[in-house]
């Protein structure tokens, strides 16, 4: 099954607000609570037990960004759905004529399955971690597999749009085939990453956790060649060794800053949800004024000078987010991410020659 595409409007509303400044998407992390505990999870706080902010904050927070030109919004935590007053949230927001989309573990959807047949959301991004309880269990330590199946079915039964986010580290690259079965057999678009970022934003190491970047790009291309066929596969291997023109210059490259924005469960403004920083408080100065701040800061930021004259720069998918997380400096080179890339390469061309 192909990638989810993003539709061509959206390409031309971000491009749009990225050259007029406005905020055309943006994301709020409604909570750090979370009823799984992966410990991958660069967001999840175990110690929290109640939400900084209260519907009303958000509900503040997401007129003022209406009226600043936000369209499109995305509600994630943590998990979004613990709060108890998800439904006057999100039915607000719905009301308020946000294209909603939400980031959920789909183990307490069935809750709110009719409220979303009533307001239906673009889409519902579920995390798949595994294909039975006992994998859940391992890695989210929450054996809620078949809650989560039987949501996902549900939800698709009134027409919502899912797509499954599968972040495959260690403890779960065993179940890939399974996990891209389910994806084929319900025909729900899936979007793989053996990719995890170090959680910096709560101080914590996750090393143990992952793969070498050798083994990230060995496992992502596996990935692949399963849920593929061989001729999508092929294709996509010999795009990927035109090497492709990369940047021509060293300035943040994708929306973050620039047409979006993310607001942190305690009200905090950034870029990205992946970035510590560049910040400002939106509740205490006002939307607007918080996100030209932001805008003003991710203006100033440059990623490592020589990424730019990288061989690979045009298929690397290197950001300000992985910079800052991997080295503590935006400027520096990730050298993970350098050392994934070039094995994908190298990985690609290995495919192209080998008899199929």
């Amino acid at each position: 099954m192909p990638d989810f595409a993003e539709p061509l409007m959206v390409k031309y509303l971000h491009e749009k607000g990225a050259r007029e400044g406005i905020p055309v998407s943006g994301t709020f992390e409604l909570t750090q609570r979370c009823n799984f505990n992966c410990e991958m999870c660069y967001v999840h706080d175990c110690t929290q037990k109640t939400d900084p902010l209260s519907a009303r904050d958000w509900l503040n927070l997401a007129q003022q960004a209406k009226d600043a030109g936000t369209v499109f919004l995305l509600l994630t935590g943590g998990e979004p759905l613990l709060r108890d007053d998800f439904e006057r949230i999100y039915t607000a927001l719905a009301k308020m004529g946000f294209l909603i989309s939400i980031n959920t573990n789909g183990s307490l959807i069935e809750k709110y399955t009719k409220l979303f047949d009533e307001f239906p959301p673009v889409r519902i991004n579920i995390s798949l971690y595994g294909a039975d309880n006992s994998a859940y269990k391992k890695l989210c330590r929450n054996g809620a597999f078949d809650k989560v199946l039987s949501s996902v079915k549900k939800i698709k039964e009134i027409g919502i749009s899912i797509r499954f986010n599968t972040i495959f580290t260690p403890e779960n690259i065993s179940e890939y085939k399974k996990i891209a079965d389910i994806s084929k057999e319900l025909g729900i678009p899936l979007k793989p990453t053996t990719y995890t970022y170090p959680p910096v934003r709560l101080g914590k190491n996750n090393e143990n956790l992952r793969f070498s970047p050798e083994e990230a790009a060995e496992y992502i291309s596996l990935v692949d060649e399963y849920r593929f066929d061989k001729d999508f596969y092929l294709e996509r291997a010999k795009k990927l060794l035109l090497l492709p023109k990369g940047p021509e210059e060293n300035k943040v490259r994708c929306r973050a800053g620039k047409s979006s924005f993310w607001i942190t469960a305690d009200g905090i403004m950034r870029p990205c949800g992946m970035m510590p920083e560049p910040d400002s408080r939106p509740l205490d100065e006002g939307f607007e004024k918080a996100w030209q701040a932001i805008k003003a800061e991710t203006e100033k930021i440059r990623l490592p000078e020589e990424c730019l004259t990288c061989k690979y720069s045009g298929i690397c998918n290197v950001c300000a987010a992985m910079c800052r997380a991997e080295t503590g400096d935006f400027g520096k080179t990730p050298q993970y991410i350098c050392r994934m890339t070039k094995h994908l390469f190298t990985l690609a061309e290995r495919s192209i020659c080998q008899p199929w």
